[in-house]
C-alpha cells in the first residue's frame, strides 16, 4: 500500500512539473510570436538570462586555496 502513495505522490511531482514545463513553453512562444523572432533565439536568450542571475560560487577556488596552502 505504501508503494502506490509514493508512485502516486512521484507522479503529481511529474505532472507537476510538466504543466510548468508546458506554460513556459507557451510563454516562450508568445513571446517569440510577438517580437516576431524564432523560437530558438529567444528560448536562448532566457536561458542565459536565468543563469546570468544564478549566483553559483567559484567550483574552483576550494582547489586554488588548497593548491596555495600546501606551497
Amino acid at each position: 500500500m505504501k508503494k502506490s502513495t509514493v508512485a502516486a505522490e512521484t507522479d503529481d511531482a511529474r505532472d507537476a512539473s510538466l504543466r510548468v514545463s508546458k506554460r513556459v513553453r507557451d510563454s516562450l512562444k508568445a513571446a517569440a510570436a510577438v517580437m516576431g523572432r524564432p523560437l530558438y533565439d529567444v528560448t536562448n536568450e532566457a536561458i542565459s538570462d536565468y543563469l546570468s542571475g544564478l549566483k553559483l560560487g567559484d567550483p574552483l577556488a576550494a582547489i586554488r586555496r588548497a593548491g596555495r596552502a600546501r606551497k
